[in-house]
């Protein structure tokens, strides 16, 4: 039976945020970052937006050192003011 590959650490990975628009800091959120995985490179280090209605999403590129570094990253993000859900 064949094994499911092991991911290999760095990994690079999108974090998708959704919120409230009016309520949700892509600053926060990248402040967040940086202080749970460190600086990131310069090229993901902007972020795209995408708004809906009342809700508005920001995908961040991230690189993941290792397997429990995402987590809590995610865990920092849920309790931001206007967040929604992660993807």
């Amino acid at each position: 039976m064949p094994q499911e590959p092991v991911p290999a650490y760095p990994q690079r990975i999108p974090l998708k945020v959704i919120g409230r628009g009016a309520e949700l800091d892509p600053v926060a959120i990248a402040a967040l970052i940086r202080e749970h995985l460190g600086e990131q490179p310069e090229a993901d280090r902007a972020h795209r937006t995408h708004a809906r209605g009342a809700f508005t999403s920001f995908t961040f590129w991230v690189t993941l050192p290792h397997e429990r570094a995402e987590l809590p990253l995610r865990t920092a993000i849920q309790a931001l003011p206007g967040v929604v859900m992660q993807l």
